[in-house]
């Protein structure tokens, strides 16, 4: 029996390059399983991704099984390599309660990435009213969210509706901290069932959900392009270097690396630690390197620009004093480097990741 792909998902992660991301896994959910049984369909898992196949009848064209429109095929994605977080942007996900990776968009368009949507959930609770009430108070037995789901949102009135029938009803007051709800009754009304929206009961083993319906987004069986893509962004961050030495002089660190865009380390980004206070608000680490090398030069180097997360190292960065090199190559900061400075911004501070490396020069004469 011959079997093609019907359709086929795979990761993309700016982070590889063009190189194959192999960081997260596309399960297949419980309920996907029983439609590949009922359809006679067969997943092949491949590095980054999956291919759906489905077998073809004995003309070796049509589908043996034909699939109707709208059945959904459902997957988690599981991350599978512990540094994932270091190096992706997750701020989008971040902001979404439930994330799921959509097609929904994507009927009779001929693009293929997914796009990044929020799965809803509803609670629904009903309520008694009696007879010639013009006015009741109601306690919410769930925790509301606000309509758009921001969690750190207190839920209003306008958030909830009420379910047909509800006669001439309105919702006029909600108190967020009582979780009280206040209605306007009319003359004649019948029972209520008040409907809102609630934080889903989400499975935090998994990074977010894909869900992808059988329709006209879907390639024609068989077809070579037959795979919906998942993008990720990697994380950006400013390199810092933490210069620990016992000369003085004109330090600098310069990238001669033929890569691009280069990274720069301006001199208004270099700092003479040893004569700022030690603060450990603004800058933990060299707060901490000045209770170690009380008695030693430290400069911090910061990047002019946030420098992208990437699998490929750059080779060409080096410590110089004047124009004499001293060390090359400087080892790129590591992912588990990470760490935050707080810097002056106008009136403030700023915020900012860096991935640090410290380098020690150490001349004995």
């Amino acid at each position: 029996m011959k079997f093609v792909p019907l359709f086929g998902l795979r990761v993309r992660h700016d982070y590889h390059g063009a190189a194959t991301c192999r960081d997260l896994a596309c399960e297949p959910t419980p309920e996907t399983l029983r439609l590949i049984e009922r359809y006679r369909l067969r997943i092949r898992e491949i590095p980054g991704g999956l291919t759906v196949l489905a077998a073809l009848a004995a003309d070796g064209q049509t589908p043996l099984v034909g699939l109707p429109r709208d059945e959904i095929f459902a997957f988690h994605l599981r991350v599978c390599n512990t540094d994932f977080a270091l190096f992706t942007d997750l701020q989008e996900l971040s902001g979404k309660t439930d994330p799921v990776f959509s097609n929904a968009a994507l009927s009779g368009s001929d693009r293929r990435t997914l796009d990044l949507t929020e799965r809803q959930s509803w609670n629904m609770e009903s309520f008694v009213a009696t007879q010639g009430d013009t006015k009741r108070q109601f306690s919410l037995a769930g925790n509301p969210l606000s309509l758009d789901g921001d969690p750190l949102k207190p839920a209003q009135a306008a958030d909830f509706s009420l379910v047909s029938p509800a006669g001439t009803a309105q919702i006029t007051v909600y108190d967020a901290a009582t979780k009280v709800l206040t209605l306007q009754l009319g003359a004649a009304q019948p029972d209520l069932t008040v409907r809102y929206r609630v934080r889903p009961n989400r499975d935090r083993r998994f990074l977010a959900d894909v869900e992808l319906r059988y329709d006209q987004s879907m390639p024609a069986p068989g077809a070579s392009d037959a795979s919906f893509e998942i993008p990720f962004k990697v994380r950006t961050g400013r390199w810092a270097y933490y210069l620990i030495t016992n000369q003085k002089g004109d330090f600098s660190i310069v990238d001669t690396s033929a890569a691009s865009p280069s990274i720069s380390f301006s001199a208004a980004n270099r700092t003479t630690l040893n004569d700022l206070p030690d603060d450990p608000d603004p800058d933990p680490l060299a707060s901490l390197l000045s209770r170690q090398y009380p008695d030693l030069q430290r400069v911090r180097f910061l990047s002019d620009e946030a420098v992208p997360c990437s699998l490929a190292t750059r080779n060409g960065i080096e410590l110089r004093l004047s124009n004499q090199t001293l060390l090359r190559p400087l080892p790129n900061p590591a992912l588990q480097h990470l760490s935050r400075i707080r810097q002056k911004a106008g009136a403030g501070f700023k915020e900012q990741d860096i991935f640090h490396q410290v380098v020690k020069y150490l001349p004995t004469h």
